[in-house]
């Protein structure tokens, strides 16, 4: 067994790792993929020229390591990710490892277990179809805010785009827009600290998607998805309201 070490894998190790993900994924019916960051770590382990096991982290803002990993259905239970991860520890040294998972892997979850990671919390993946119109009337039961407005600092067929919510010429939230191969992505949904718990979240949201996706070129895409932590419970709240639902859950352990 060799196991590699490498911060630019090779485009025949970048292959050997999207097979061995999509033999796993298929496997174990999850969605999860390793991530793209530019300054991820690979820690790849071969039996001759095969690929056994893979695990890819990266150093987040938060001074942790966010890890993802892939072991052959085949192969598991023999410690090949165990020897993945003791390697990562030898460099990372006092920094927590975070893996955000699947539950419905049971393999994974087992794995975890057996290295005493314990859980974090979840996050919640939810989406809102794009192929009718969006209905925001629930949104707008609450105050009315006649002097809110949207700056959007690009054109609806740029992304990523920045939008700025402004009552009476003043900045009071924010949020993001970006273009993914399978949807436009929402995030960054913000209100600032002193315009909090007044209704205004809802209003601003009702905006945006009533302003962004009436105009043509934004009815390209298919869905609008975001991604909340469960602890957010507000905001779950406020997203269903809008329409979205949740379509996937993943659940973050800490080692």
């Amino acid at each position: 067994m060799n196991v590699i070490r490498t911060n630019a894998p090779s485009q025949t190790q970048k292959n050997d790792a999207i097979t061995l993900q999509e033999v796993c994924k298929s496997h174990d019916h999850i969605s999860l993929t390793l991530p793209t960051e530019e300054d991820c770590i690979y820690f790849l382990l071969y039996d001759e020229e095969t690929l056994l096991s893979v695990l890819c982290a990266f150093f987040t803002e938060n001074m942790d390591y966010e890890c993802s990993g892939f072991t052959h259905p085949g192969h598991r239970q023999k410690g090949y990710f165990t020897r993945l991860i003791e390697t990562l520890l030898d460099e990372t040294g006092d920094s927590d490892l975070i893996f955000p998972v699947d539950e419905s892997c049971k393999d994974t979850i087992h794995a975890l277990r057996a290295m005493d990671a314990s859980f974090w919390y979840q996050e919640h993946i939810m989406e809102l179809p794009l192929t009718q119109s969006i209905k925001t009337s629930r949104l707008k039961e609450g105050p009315s805010f006649d002097a809110l407005s949207l700056s959007i600092a690009s054109s609806p067929e740029e992304t990523p785009i920045q939008c700025v919510f402004l009552l009476d010429g003043e900045q009071v939230g924010s949020c993001c827009l970006d273009s993914l191969e399978h949807g436009a992505y929402f995030y960054g949904f913000e209100i600032s600290e002193p315009y909090r718990n007044q209704g205004l979240g809802s209003a601003c949201l009702s905006l945006f998607l009533d302003t962004y996706f009436a105009h043509p070129n934004a009815r390209r895409f298919k869905k609008l998805f975001l991604q909340v932590s469960g602890l957010n419970k507000p905001a779950i709240s406020l997203y269903k309201k809008a329409g979205f639902q949740i379509t996937e859950s993943l659940s973050y352990y800490v080692y």
